[in-house]
């Protein structure tokens, strides 16, 4: 059963912040539960806008950089832009793809095969950029560890910049310019940037140079990638999510994502964090996860809308046939668990299978750490060499661990939730024997223990459509601004409660003064949730809130985070 963390409220902020701003008591305790309680920076938060964006040459290598490309713009130099196969680095590349193109360049792109060749700047990048006789590579959200590489490429006289935002390690590569606002000595304000949204700095500081201001219209991608990369939706990444998130809904967007949108049913006014994560992002994840990421570049670079329809079909089967291999995988993954783990000994869940697919190891990883509530790795091993990806839970820094078990790791990066990386075989045992024993000291019991936060503790009535619609003011939600759960107590069924297609479960509940429709999405087949709401004549639920339309009507409709017997209720 999940631990329930309820936020206590603030009165005195909540009334200093409602008298300063006029705002509901709810909205002024949702930005306080967000850390956000200076009236500037609320008003920076809610009004976010692109005036409020910062000098992009603040951050280190910034004009290194654009000078670099310059020279080569102005020598009609070829140059190579080195991407990465998930949707941050597919949306970067086309991006800077676009950028440069508008500057009369003639630019490449090289993706690397993540069964292949596996993450960062690769082997055959290099190669690619000595057959095409690039002088200039640019790498989009990796090459920040590629020591090996980049000494390559500056053997055969081609220059590198490096734009990436993963943790940069010990000693930087020997690169002509690295952008990475994570470096130590780059005083660049906002550190959580994503890769696309590094991407996009280069270009805006490139355009300001030359004096052009259409890369703006390409916030499209930055908001696609950004989100999908799950990275923080705050500071600079919120602005231009937003800004994206317009462009998405309107005329001038992206032709190939516009065809995806259509393929996969979406409806265009509806788009926003959750469509772009859970709808539209495995899809053009999915080519890049079962091979080459080719297919999903072509589509965002695209100006033929036929072309962009076949591309988003081929997608969308990509997709359909990742989540056959996904289900599969995660079967055996579960298997493994009850069979070899052994949870008193094992706080960090390490799996390795000779006949796993690599492009699902992160999938199926994150599956497994939600649901056991621990780190976990899954690693693909072949001729003795293992490829693998990782999630982590709050209190365990995934990166600073691989850190500390280099010595058995041939390849690893990532940040403090996710990793991907490259082992030995005959290293495995050493490595999941140590990473146990250093999470043993890092994380506490109570630490493994699954929990929920919760925003407010309120009572039903309080949810009318002006407090909903405050609410939505606070979007767009996602990583670092969580979308608001509340929690209700002592409410019983309204009606009997009823399936939807073998899956969902709906019913409305009540407090005895107003009823509210809600639904419990995959929740159908819950035994815990079934026999609570047979068993007990009250509970207490813990919810998000929105407006369903059905039909032209528009309803407040909860969605069950979790619920409880009110006997169970412990503040």
């Amino acid at each position: 059963m999940k631990r329930w963390n309820i936020c206590q409220p603030d009165i005195a902020l909540q009334k200093h912040l409602r008298d300063n701003l006029s705002i509901s008591p709810v909205i002024s305790q949702l930005l306080v539960n967000r850390g956000i309680y200076d009236i500037d920076k609320i008003r920076a938060f809610l009004n976010s806008n692109l005036s409020e964006l910062y000098n992009p040459f603040l951050m280190e290598g910034m004009h290194e950089a654009v000078s670099r490309i310059k020279k080569a713009l102005s020598e009609k130099e070829k140059i190579l832009i080195h991407g990465d196969y998930d949707v941050d680095g597919v949306t970067a590349t086309a991006l800077l793809f676009f950028t440069l193109k508008e500057f009369g360049a003639e630019p490449v792109y090289y993706i690397p095969d993540r069964l292949t060749e596996g993450y960062g700047l690769s082997p055959s990048g290099v190669e690619e950029a000595v057959r095409i006789k690039a002088n200039l590579v640019i790498t989009v959200d990796c090459g920040i560890s590629s020591h090996e590489e980049v000494g390559a490429l500056n053997k055969h006289g081609i220059d590198v910049i490096v734009t990436d935002h993963h943790e940069p390690p010990k000693i930087l590569p020997s690169a002509y310019a690295i952008v990475n606002p994570r470096q130590k000595a780059c005083a660049y304000p906002d550190k959580n940037l994503s890769g696309v949204s590094v991407a996009f700095k280069l270009c805006q500081a490139l355009s300001a140079e030359l004096n052009n201001r259409n890369f703006w219209k390409h916030l499209d991608l930055v908001s696609l990638g950004t989100i999908s990369d799950v990275a923080p939706i705050l500071g600079e990444n919120r602005i231009l999510v937003k800004e994206g998130l317009k462009l998405l809904k309107g005329p001038g967007s992206n032709k190939g994502i516009k065809a995806l949108i259509e393929v996969s049913g979406i409806k265009k006014d509806k788009i926003g964090a959750f469509e772009i994560g859970f709808i539209l992002g495995p899809r053009i994840n999915a080519a890049g996860r079962l091979g080459s990421a080719g297919t999903a570049v072509e589509l965002l670079l695209t100006d033929d809308d036929e072309k962009a329809r076949g591309l988003a079909k081929k997608l969308n089967e990509a997709n359909q046939e990742r989540q056959k291999i996904e289900k599969n995988t995660l079967k055996e993954a579960i298997s493994k668990i009850e069979r070899d783990i052994n949870f008193k000994d094992h706080r960090v869940i390490v799996l390795h299978n000779e006949d796993w697919h690599t492009g699902v190891m992160g999938i199926v990883a994150s599956r497994i750490s939600d649901k056991f509530n621990r780190p976990a790795i899954l690693i693909s091993t072949k001729n003795g060499i293992g490829r693998g990806s990782g999630r982590s839970i709050e209190n365990f820094h995934l990166f600073e661990a691989l850190t500390s078990c280099g010595e058995f790791l041939k390849e690893y990066g990532g940040h403090q939730y996710a990793c991907g990386l490259t082992i030995l075989e005959e290293n495995l045992p050493g490595f999941i024997k140590f990473i146990n024993e250093l999470a043993v000291g890092a994380m506490a019991t109570e630490d493994l223990i699954q929990s929920l936060s919760i925003d407010m503790d309120i009572e039903l009535s309080l949810l009318d459509y002006k407090t909903v619609n405050d609410i939505a003011i606070l979007e767009p939600f996602g990583e670092g601004n969580p979308e608001p759960v509340f929690c209700s107590r002592n409410l019983k069924l309204a009606q009997p409660v009823r399936v939807l297609k073998g899956e969902h479960i709906k019913f409305q509940v009540t407090d005895g003064v107003k009823k509210i429709e809600t639904i419990g999405f995959g929740m159908a087949k819950d035994g815990d949730i079934e026999l609570i709401l047979k068993n007990h004549s009250s509970f207490d639920m813990a919810y998000t809130v929105s407006i369903n339309n059905w039909q032209g009507t528009n309803t407040i409709q909860l969605k069950i985070e979790d619920i409880k017997p009110s006997e169970l209720f412990r503040p």
